[in-house]
């Protein structure tokens, strides 16, 4: 039926431990690391249109791409053929880029979870998840939200049980972080940051906020060394905060005891006029399609 929409929520992702295990011949490395969906969210409205219609994206951010090279197209491409027509999506960005956060990837899953779900394609979360992994190596882990150990270069999945909520403070600054540039620095350490992984998967569902935080940890906090993340660093620390980088970075979460500790913890923040300050939670589940009709 044309007008029919679906609004998706696609949640940002922290990764709760990061640990590089290897390098591969390609040049791909491998990893470990605890992924976790978190209440911070960007909004994707997809509406069917005539069948004849080309597909149209627009966005919020005028600097990212509507085209080929946005994942979210690459997802109707991957399921309604080369030129696919019949929908329109708009996607709403509250998710800041470069920051580790998987925004591109969640945008991606909620657009191939909300076309399967737009045109009846017979398709559930396990059937759509190699061509997750085509499009990009954070994707899959999307179609399924919550809390997962993800392995190799990203394919390898197991989903966790979930655990208790817990408080979160994210902070990012202006500048991003180049994955590559990381990932070179990381090649160039003589020694090897230690892993998180195994402590972090033990104390998942410890209830003690302080325990489970201190065990957090991400390989590459020993590379990534821009001012604006040694700041958020040095001001979560006044606060008795741990800081830890999401994904390759640039932003910065920090698990809080309490909301007092976070609402003090992010004032300051905010004070030294970083752009992105919030308080969040972590969630047990991921998109979420939510129907209407005009």
């Amino acid at each position: 039926m044309t007008g029919e929409t679906l609004r998706l929520p696609a949640p940002a992702k922290v990764n709760l431990s990061l640990d590089i295990t290897g390098k591969l011949p390609n040049g791909y490395h491998t990893l470990r690391s605890v992924f976790q969906a978190i209440d911070i969210y960007d909004i994707l409205t997809l509406t069917k249109t005539e069948a004849d219609t080309p597909l149209t994206l627009t966005c919020s951010e005028p600097e990212i791409p509507c085209d080929h090279r946005n994942l979210v197209y690459r997802a109707a491409m991957a399921l309604l053929g080369d030129t696919p027509c019949g929908l329109h999506i708009h996607l709403e960005k509250q998710i800041p880029s470069q920051a580790g956060m998987g925004g591109g990837s969640s945008d991606c899953a909620a657009a191939l979870l909300g076309i399967c779900k737009l045109f009846a394609l017979p398709l559930t979360a396990e059937d759509l998840r190699p061509i997750a992994a085509k499009l990009s190596a954070d994707v899959p882990f999307f179609l399924y939200g919550g809390t997962a150990l993800v392995e190799g270069i990203g394919e390898r999945l197991t989903l966790c049980d979930p655990m208790p909520t817990r408080i979160l403070l994210m902070a990012k600054g202006k500048e991003g972080v180049s994955t590559p540039e990381g990932y070179r620095r990381m090649d160039a350490l003589t020694i090897q940051p230690e892993p998180h992984t195994d402590a972090v998967l033990q104390q998942l569902t410890n209830p003690d906020a302080n325990a489970f935080f201190a065990v957090c940890g991400n390989a590459f906090d020993a590379v990534t060394d821009l001012a604006e993340v040694e700041q958020i660093r040095a001001i979560m620390r006044q606060h008795g905060i741990r800081p830890v980088l999401s994904g390759s970075g640039a932003a910065v979460f920090g698990g809080c005891v309490d909301m007092a500790q976070a609402e003090r913890c992010a004032a300051d923040l905010q004070a030294a006029k970083l752009p992105f300050v919030r308080i969040c939670h972590t969630i047990p589940h991921g998109i979420q399609c939510q129907y209407s009709y005009f």
